[in-house]
């Protein structure tokens, strides 16, 4: 698996890993990590959006802390536990967008259709 992380101020050069990175964190460490940020701003604009119709869950609040803070340099690099994490957050993409949903026909709105987000 190839590596590119440029997350911290360790980066090689100033740039980015691609290899095993200055802080100890491996490719598939990367690659998780990756998409648990990807994940968290999938998850964050549902739930944006139905917080502006006054719909809010503090589970998928705090599941976006947990999953952006576990992305943060040497605060993680256990795959088992970004990966579980990550499982996580599947379901939490559900209840994000059944709460926003939810939030518009309550409030006479159309659904948006969002698009995926790009990485």
């Amino acid at each position: 698996m190839s590596m590119f992380c440029y997350q911290c101020e360790q980066t090689a050069g100033g740039k980015c890993c691609t290899v095993v990175g200055v802080c100890g964190k491996d490719a598939s460490v990367a690659s998780l990590q990756d998409l648990l940020v990807y994940a968290a701003k999938d998850i964050s604009r549902y739930a944006h959006r139905a917080g502006k119709l006054g719909a809010k869950d503090r589970a998928i609040d705090l599941f976006v802390t947990e999953a952006l803070f576990s992305t943060v340099t040497n605060v993680n690099f256990d795959t088992k536990r970004l990966a579980a994490i990550l499982a996580k957050g599947g379901k939490v993409r559900q209840q994000a967008v059944a709460l926003y949903t939810s939030a518009a026909g309550k409030a006479g709105q159309p659904v948006e259709n969002l698009p995926t987000p790009h990485a």
